[in-house]
């Protein structure tokens, strides 16, 4: 960075030297070029702070917004580098604009570091309003005076090395943590065998007394090994869900199809709990995609919509393209109990579990809605939620059309 701080100046100062433009508000073809070939994301800012040059990606890092410097330490800097000359570097965090979320989910190689904002209701005031994903940026900035005025800002995006560092921390604490239990329930098993297997004499209520522990303790070790077992299949899910999608012919989807095969597979767990499921996708829908990871997703939020759900409810998946044409628009609706404001900050994060579990939903371990999270931002997509306590739940998974459509089902539904 540094170098190109130098050679920067150098340019400038000879243009300078030429007579032409002296006043260094502008740049010639040269340092044009040299910002052009820096992988970093480039900024120019002008005497008066006005932003001279600025490439896309000082946009989306919301280092740049209206052709100003959005962020205050940048424009602090900017100051103190104008008046003695010299280089800044310092650590930045940031936040992806709203208008830029989608898109950068996009383009992003890996999936951490997004999360639950607020979006705007238009809708009743007095209903909690929708929560989108967004995303925190880790930048290194430097910063260096190249001529009388300019001052350039050069933003080395390290998100994806923060990112992989957080995310293998927060796997080791999370696996650590769930079979702490089960390692706790074998030990225990362990010394009421070894107890056993010690006794003298031949006190029969002494021995059933110690076999009842035994098949207590046996109990929670076959509990706990079936929830471990959830666990690691939902963190292997959640960290297959990290691979960015790329599309291709190969990995093209029918939207109706992966529906339809949830619908098929979620129906014996709707009837035991009494509640209605139905779908609907009135036209052709395709993506490209992972079928496992699509159909996983919507699979979380169904059996959680079931979950929440009392009897005699119906719970619906409703597919669309979105109103630009751009997305298919997979909607979850249940009218269950619904989410609370302070949950529906959280819901989204790994191994959080909200406080109005039901006997049905005691058993999960937090994991469901973080994969759905995972697999909508891989896919280049995004989950959003709107929910009030007592009128239910809508969850939305927006994914991207394919470009060259191929042919899909009609999705037409008997039970619709």
């Amino acid at each position: 960075m540094r170098r190109f701080v130098d050679r920067l100046r150098s340019l400038m100062g000879n243009w300078s030297k030429d007579g032409e433009h002296a006043d260094g508000e502008a740049l010639d073809d040269s340092a044009q070029a040299l910002l052009a070939l820096i992988p970093a994301a480039t900024v120019v800012v002008g005497g008066d702070d006005e932003v001279v040059r600025s490439s896309p990606d000082a946009y989306r890092l919301g280092i740049v917004s209206n052709d100003e410097i959005a962020d205050p330490k940048i424009v602090e800097a900017i100051a103190q580098v104008r008046r003695s000359g010299g280089r800044r570097s310092f650590s930045l965090t940031t936040r992806t604009p709203a208008e830029f979320a989608l898109d950068a989910a996009a383009e992003s190689s890996e999936s951490d570091g997004w999360d639950i904002g607020e979006t705007e209701d238009s809708g009743d005031a007095t209903r909690t309003q929708a929560q989108a994903v967004s995303r925190r940026n880790w930048l290194k900035v430097t910063l260096g005076r190249i001529s009388k005025s300019l001052v350039v800002v050069l933003v080395d995006d390290v998100s994806d090395s923060v990112r992989f560092i957080r995310t293998r921390d927060a796997f080791m604490t999370n696996v650590s943590e769930q079979m702490l239990k089960p390692v706790q329930a074998l030990e225990e098993l362990a010394a009421q065998l070894k107890i056993t297997s010690h006794l003298e004499g031949d006190d029969p209520d002494l021995l059933r007394s110690h076999l009842r522990s035994i098949s207590k303790d046996t109990s929670s070790v076959q509990r706990y090994s079936a929830y471990l077992g959830h666990v690691l299949k939902d963190l292997l899910l959640l960290i297959r869900a990290q691979e960015r999608i790329k599309p291709s012919r190969e990995n093209t989807l029918d939207v109706a199809e992966q529906i339809r095969t949830v619908v098929q597979d979620e129906r014996n767990g709707a009837d035991q709990a009494h509640v209605t499921l139905r779908w609907r996708c009135d036209q052709p829908l395709t993506i490209h995609g992972d079928g496992q990871q699509i159909r996983v997703a919507l699979a979380k939020l169904v059996e959680n919509a079931i979950a929440y759900s009392s009897p005699g409810c119906t719970v619906s998946l409703v597919a669309e393209a979105s109103g630009d044409g751009h997305y298919a628009k997979i909607r979850v609706v249940d009218h269950g109990r619904g989410i609370s404001k302070a949950d529906q900050d959280r819901i989204f994060e790994r191994f959080y579990r909200a406080d109005n579990q039901n006997e049905e939903t005691a058993v999960g371990i937090g994991l469901g809605l973080a994969i759905v999270k995972h697999v909508a931002l891989t896919h280049h997509g995004s989950v959003t939620v709107w929910s009030a306590p007592g009128e239910g739940s809508t969850f939305t998974l927006m994914l991207p059309l394919a470009q060259d459509p191929v042919a899909g089902q009609d999705g037409d539904n008997p039970n619709d």
